[in-house]
């Protein structure tokens, strides 16, 4: 019989991602407490982002829409399980097509924030 290769949904790909995507979230967390600060999150969005053309004010305002968004039990932190249910709305479809392309997109973000 032929073999139907059965597409991968994105929640699938998401599992399949998530310790590389745990590695991300550390790597956020500087102070390594389990839960992501609105400061660590500007921060890792400033080393992220470089030298880009962004103000410090927007780059705030994209962060506190971030964070407010994914803060889901607006204790004003975000849980590794907050910050993965993010990654997951906004990871774009070519990677959940293709695994290995997103791993080591996360890999290169992680080590930015190194």
């Amino acid at each position: 019989g032929k073999k139907k290769k059965t597409k991968m949904s994105r929640k699938e790909a998401m599992e399949k991602l998530k310790p590389s995507i745990k590695k991300y979230f550390d790597a956020y967390d500087t102070n390594s407490d389990g839960t992501l600060s609105y400061s660590e999150v500007v921060e890792a969005t400033k080393k992220l982002l470089g030298n880009c053309e962004l103000t410090e004010s927007q780059i705030s305002k994209y962060c506190k829409t971030m964070f407010e968004g994914s803060d889901t039990n607006k204790d004003d932190k975000l849980s590794f399980d907050e910050f993965f249910l993010d990654m997951s709305k906004t990871v774009p479809e070519e990677f959940v097509k293709d695994l290995k392309k997103a791993e080591s997109y996360l890999a290169q973000l992680t080590d930015k924030l190194k």
